[in-house]
């Protein structure tokens, strides 16, 4: 049995042994405090505001973007003040209002002087005037665990979880599973305390869009009781603004001093900003939480989220060493083990950097001349231990694109790979390059993400077989680093990945594409199993939430404001919009109608949108059983989308040359009895799509993902083609299973992937029916790239049609081309299903393809 066959409440849970998250009485939080305040006529329902609808267009035009004097002109409108009547004539007494609302912790500014030695032009030496923005860490915290939306999404104490009670197979997904909570609970077991693991995150990101050179540096903070998925959403709050670090070049300092005095001011500023832990974090502060009972509470730093260059400048080292440990960087690349960092160490070493004799620590670690790093004085702090994974930048635009990529183009060469882009059969979902990859100037994560769906079967054949397998383990390794939730299982196969690159890369240097593999980020993949061991799993921690908070939480304001002074003024747009929403989630919360308090998952309010937009409303008289539990009904239009066709018209515009035998045969073989005969003039109700969600095993990803198959020829709209869109499909052939799923001994053994020429309707015991045309699989998976090889099933020489239910439908699958040294030229995106013989099934087209196919990680029936 697999975990994510194991429901959530039938794991085995270990409670924390000693004392842990103990309450010492009982109290209020913010909301309820709002709600007395309202009961004793202190608070209106809606704050400042007269009714809803007041409150309503408030909140509207705060969010419009209007300038102050398109909101005056709105406002000053005759159907405005006649009809609407709101309580504000104009934005400024609208943004008194607003400032009138319950808001979160308070900023504050401090103002410090950096003396420089260049001279000024009266001989004297310059000086810088700089601000600290801020709020209290330790009221952030509070604001944090005293949010009662939150109530349901927070733990207060450790636990370990296992599938079941042999206790062997541990599951790793939230910071409260991991180890490092544990063990220091452990060193406080006797006093009962309540750790909150605080979760930092800084990152330097560009204001102006095109001129101007503004820049902001954001400091982030969220805390580890708060479930990872809620903590992902930036709508829900759960990660915010904590202050700003001062950006500035420092002018009055010469360029010989300028690199270190500028270390030493980060570590300046950090340290002022994150004082008010260094005692919260020793004694412990009273708080009331979201359950209402007030604990003694010991934020502690858990983790520091940073792309690299931002961690070596929180660990006080150079560029060209690892973070956490002491590897030689001779060694760095290779599977080497190195002793980890020592805070200690270190700051002895650190206390001599600006004495005339330093430590000989000092070069041999690779540090940097910061004589009191922020950290030094945080209680339970082992900085070296909080970096975390990052999938973005370590992984997918590190060793994949910056690194991978780029070695299997300089083998295989860009026009190829340009052409095996083009190629490719699409499929919903999937992004099709159309000019291929190398005229792609402007990279996101999305693409990245994207190429890593088809590069390892497409690049085979293209380049040597140990390159493909370095290409297969990269993005395994990129995979599993992306599960939600872990076990001991999916940790060693994480942990294999990574050996198998170490053993296949030497086929970079044989071919002369490198001369060595010293590059920090592949060495920062030796770390992820102990990472994710010690602080949860790492799509927890991924600066893709800090680079999506910096619209919200700083590019925004700067828009809005006059681009003079905007730091100030960005802080007072920031907290008008927190006052906004934190009193949107009151008024909710009073009225006892809080959205998504169940999932905390923004992909459900697409759901019906995107079911809506292509298939209308579901209809009322097909059941179809489930698939398995982790997967939703499949859903089709209320009406089919075009008037009832012949099975000739299948015949001949959908390519379903078999359909009156294939559907005779179904007649005969599965409706015992019936006496209905097919012809070629019969007609059918022909749907162009079915979909359903896939609702994701606990393990693999805190998201759902819409799966769809479609089946629509060549068509003209308005003088333009419409290309057709047969898609392949995985189908279960026991058609009186109901928990339908595969079995398998190596990679994938699916009975037979299909591609689906229509689903149309013939209604027999209450199925839809799907004309499909069988593959085969072509012997054991390819070595070494793993992933199954199918072709066509004939018999008597054509294509082996069948018709089945679409119950029986798994999920769409993607078939990649077995396309050889070169690819056929006469291949194209809408033909090579039909002219190429044989495929790759497509381990990596999305998570849930990967778990189903990777290894013994199979779907078994009535599991």
């Amino acid at each position: 049995m697999q975990i994510e066959d194991v429901p959530e409440d039938d794991l085995v849970r270990e409670e924390f042994p000693g004392l842990a998250g103990q309450a010492i009485g009982s109290g209020q939080t913010r909301f309820e405090m709002m709600r007395d305040q309202q009961r004793k006529g202190q608070l209106g329902d809606y704050g400042p505001f007269v009714d809803q609808a007041d409150w309503d267009l408030a909140t509207w035009l705060m969010d419009s973007g209007a300038s102050q004097t398109e909101i005056d002109k709105f406002l000053k409108l005759d159907v405005t003040r006649t009809h609407t009547c709101p309580s504000y004539a104009g934005k400024r007494e609208l943004l008194r209002k607003i400032d009138a609302l319950p808001s979160g912790p308070e900023w504050t500014c401090h103002t410090f002087v950096v003396h420089g030695d260049q001279l000024d032009y009266n001989g004297e030496k310059c000086t810088e005037e700089l601000d600290i923005w801020c709020r209290d860490p330790v009221a952030c915290v509070n604001e944090l665990l005293a949010n009662p939306l939150f109530r349901e999404h927070m733990k207060f104490a450790p636990e370990k979880l296992f599938t079941d009670d042999s206790k062997e197979d541990q599951i790793i997904n939230e910071m409260w599973t991991a180890q490092w909570w544990w063990d220091l609970q452990a060193q406080n077991a006797a006093s009962g305390a309540t750790i909150a693991p605080v979760i930092l995150a800084s990152d330097k990101t560009q204001l102006s869009r095109f001129s101007g050179n503004k820049e902001a540096w954001p400091v982030y903070i969220s805390v580890g009781n708060i479930a990872k998925s809620v903590c992902r959403q930036t709508s829900k709050h759960a990660m915010i603004l904590l202050g700003y670090i001062p950006v500035t070049k420092l002018e009055c300092l010469s360029e010989a001093t300028r690199k270190d005095r500028a270390y030493r001011l980060f570590h300046y500023c950090m340290s002022y900003i994150l004082k008010p832990l260094i005692e919260a974090g020793k004694e412990g502060v009273l708080m009331t939480c979201a359950d209402n009972l007030v604990r003694r509470v010991f934020p502690i730093l858990a983790t520091y989220l940073a792309d690299y260059p931002e961690q070596c400048l929180v660990a006080c080292h150079q560029e060209n060493s690892c973070p956490i440990c002491e590897i030689a960087p001779s060694d760095r690349g290779e599977p080497v083990l190195s002793p980890s960092r020592n805070p200690t160490r270190t700051l002895k070493a650190l206390k001599t950097c600006r004495s005339s004799v330093p430590s000989p620590d000092i070069r041999r670690l690779c540090l940097r001349a910061v004589d009191k790093p922020f950290w030094e004085d945080l209680p339970h702090t082992n900085i070296f231990q909080c970096f975390t994974p990052d999938l973005l930048h370590q992984l997918h635009k590190g060793v994949f694109k910056d690194h991978l990529v780029k070695w299997c183009i300089q083998l295989a060469g860009a026009e190829e790979v340009d052409r095996r882009f083009q190629a490719l059969p699409d499929h919903p979902g999937l992004r099709y390059f159309k000019k291929g990859i190398s005229t792609i100037s402007q990279w996101t994560g999305r693409e990245h993400k994207e190429m890593e769906r088809v590069f390892a079967s497409l690049i085979y054949g293209a380049v040597p077989p140990r390159v493909t397998a370095v290409a297969r383990a990269v993005i395994d390794f990129i995979y599993y680093a992306s599960f939600a939730s872990h076990s001991t299982e999916t940790l060693r196969r994480l942990q294999d990945a990574l050996d198998t690159f170490h053993q296949n890369k030497q086929v970079f240097i044989d071919h002369h594409i490198r001369t060595h593999f010293r590059i920090p980020k592949i060495h920062m993949m030796e770390h992820y199993v102990a990472l994710i061991c010690s602080k949860g799993s790492a799509d927890g921690f991924n600066t893709e939430l800090s680079e999506r908070l910096h619209i919200d939480c700083a590019k925004e304001g700067y828009h809005a404001s006059n681009k003079k002074n905007y730091t100030q003024q960005m802080i007072k747009y920031l907290t008008r919009h927190e006052a906004i929403d934190s009193f949107k989630s009151f008024v909710a919360w009073t009225t006892d109608h809080r959205t998504d308090t169940s999932t905390y998952s923004d992909s459900d309010s697409q759901m019906s949108d995107d079911i809506s937009d292509s298939e209308s409303d579901r209809p009322a008289d097909i059941a179809i059983p489930l698939l398995s539990s982790h997967s939703t009904k499949w859903q089709l239009a209320k009406e089919p989308p075009y008037p009832p066709v012949s099975l000739q018209f299948l015949k001949d515009k959908h390519g379903a040359v078999d359909i009156v035998p294939a559907l005779t045969t179904y007649l005969a073989t599965k409706v015992p009895g019936s006496r209905v005969t097919p012809s070629n003039y019969d007609l059918v109700d022909v749907y162009a799509k079915i979909s359903r969600f896939l609702l994701s095993p606990q393990r693999l990803t805190d998201e759902t993902q819409k799966d769809s198959v479609r089946a629509t020829p060549f068509r003209h709209e308005r003088k333009q083609v419409i290309p057709q869109h047969f898609d392949t499909a995985l189908v279960h052939d026991d058609l009186e299973a109901e928990d339908v799923g595969l079995k398998g001994e190596s990679t994938c053994d699916p009975q037979y992937a299909t591609k689906l020429t229509h689903t149309q309707g013939y209604r027999v015991a209450h199925h839809t029916l799907a004309y499909i045309e069988w593959f085969r699989q072509i012997g054991e998976p390819n070595e070494p790239l793993r992933m199954s090889l199918v072709s066509y099933a004939t018999r008597e020489g054509c294509h082996h049609a069948a018709i089945v239910p679409i119950h029986s439908i798994l999920r769409s699958c993607h078939l990649t081309p077995k396309f050889g040294r070169q690819r056929n030229a006469t291949w194209t995106v809408e033909n090579v299903l039909d002219k190429c013989s044989d495929f790759f099934l497509n381990s990596h087209l999305s998570i849930y393809m990967f778990q189903m196919c990777d290894g013994d990680f199979v779907l078994e029936d009535n599991t």
